[in-house]
């Protein structure tokens, strides 16, 4: 592991990003998205995935496009994302869904055809609480997980999102993968060379596993068994064929669909929504903590804690071969092309 100024972290993403003919603009989308990931705990889905997005450009060429409405019905909207990056993609959703719901009070906003990673849904879900809304978001991707009784990969880890704001923007943002562990930590303990802890992944034989790297050619196992499953099927759905977009995805990496529903609470009539919001939280995180804990907490508090400490140390834990990859993509000949 090496620690690293985030200044010079950031340095390093925007150079690689602009060095592979990435706009400006959306080389600073991608970077913000990284970072916060990479600061708030989520190296699942921080620096790891820098080397990941350049792969895709090299393989499918650079769009200089930005995503573009070809469904608007007030309401509801979809967008062709015209191959660009995933967490670009996604952040025109989170623009597009602000806008609208604050004449319709209940949006739903996808986008689909984009490429590489689409990110964290909870850096999404963070500006729909920062600006007082309720969203729920899924998306999907290539096939990693197998039903609970099956041994083929049949959908993505498609997660779930949840924002929920409250006063002081220190509401509920739950952002969780459908499968009994995300992609990104599988690609981040390969990284490290760590193993993953037993029942969660299948080799090529469909045999029990603890090696990350069994999780390029076996299946992961989905999230509590059905219950899991039929969540991720149901992201696989929405952000699929509802969307124009794929499903049951097996080596198409490059046709994910995302989706936002958003929902405006002052829409609703309740004045005190956000102060009854936080003190159903507060309650919560004032329980008592169980034996080998020192707090109750809710889902976004710790990456919120973590984030701010990071910012505040100006520093940042990388794994080495993460930032050894990003370095090297530096300094390697670009081969790809504009699209």
């Amino acid at each position: 592991m090496t620690n690293i100024a985030i200044e010079e972290l950031k340095t390093l993403c925007l150079q690689l990003l602009t060095k592979n003919n990435i706009r400006a603009q959306d080389a600073e989308i991608i970077t913000a998205h990284l970072m916060e990931n990479e600061c708030s705990g989520k190296a699942s889905h921080g620096m790891v995935r820098l080397p990941q997005i350049i792969r895709a450009i090299q393989k499918n060429g650079v769009s200089n496009k930005d995503p573009e409405i070809i469904l608007d019905q007030g309401n509801i909207a979809v967008l062709e994302a015209n191959g660009q990056i995933g967490v670009v993609a996604g952040q025109f959703v989170v623009g597009e869904a602000i806008r609208r719901v604050m004449d319709h009070g209940l949006v739903m906003i996808g986008v689909r055809n984009y490429i590489a990673t689409s990110g964290s849904m909870a850096h999404y879900l963070k500006q729909f609480v920062e600006t007082g809304l309720i969203a729920i978001m899924g998306c999907n991707s290539v096939a990693m997980v197998a039903p609970p009784t099956g041994r083929e990969r049949m959908i993505g880890t498609n997660p779930v999102g949840i924002a929920i704001p409250a006063q002081h923007n220190d509401g509920m943002i739950a952002d969780l993968a459908t499968s009994a562990i995300a992609y990104g930590k599988i690609m981040v303990m390969n990284e490290r060379g760590q193993d993953i802890p037993e029942g969660l992944l299948l080799d090529k034989d469909g045999k029990p596993s603890a090696n990350p790297k069994d999780a390029y050619e076996g299946a992961i196992l989905p999230l509590a068994g059905h219950k899991g499953f039929s969540l991720g099927l149901m992201v696989e759905l929405l952000a699929g064929p509802l969307l124009s977009a794929k499903a049951i995805k097996k080596d198409d990496f490059n046709s994910d669909g995302l989706f936002a529903i958003v929902i405006d609470p002052k829409k609703f009539g309740n004045s005190e929504f956000y102060e009854q919001v936080s003190q159903a939280l507060e309650q919560i995180r004032k329980s008592p903590p169980r034996e080998g804990y020192n707090e109750v907490t809710i889902a976004g508090d710790r990456s919120r804690t973590l984030l701010n400490e990071n910012k505040a140390a100006g520093k940042i834990t990388v794994a080495d071969k993460t930032l050894e990859d990003i370095k090297r993509l530096l300094t390697r000949e670009n081969r790809h092309v504009a699209a």
